[in-house]
């Protein structure tokens, strides 16, 4: 998948298992997008296929981007159990 956003097209694209650690531990599976620019700035987007949730695009700036992403998931997901 080649999304352009903006002057940011997708570089690469990651399924996470992402545990969810609630009242039980379940893990929950992510789609994750992390798109660049020219000027290597970074933006990622989450989608949990199956739970209808989904982390719109957003601006990174971390050392690890997949990271980012990742807590920026498990946020979402005690909202949702």
């Amino acid at each position: 998948m080649k999304e352009v956003i903006g002057n940011f097209k997708v570089k690469n694209y990651y399924l996470a298992e992402i545990e969810n650690v609630g009242d039980k531990l379940k893990s929950w599976s992510w789609d994750i997008y992390i798109a660049a620019n020219d000027k290597m700035e970074y933006k990622g987007k989450a989608l949990a296929p199956g739970k209808g949730i989904e982390v719109p695009w957003t601006s990174l700036g971390g050392q690890d981007v997949l990271e980012e992403m990742m807590d920026l998931c498990a946020q979402q997901m005690p909202k949702y159990s």
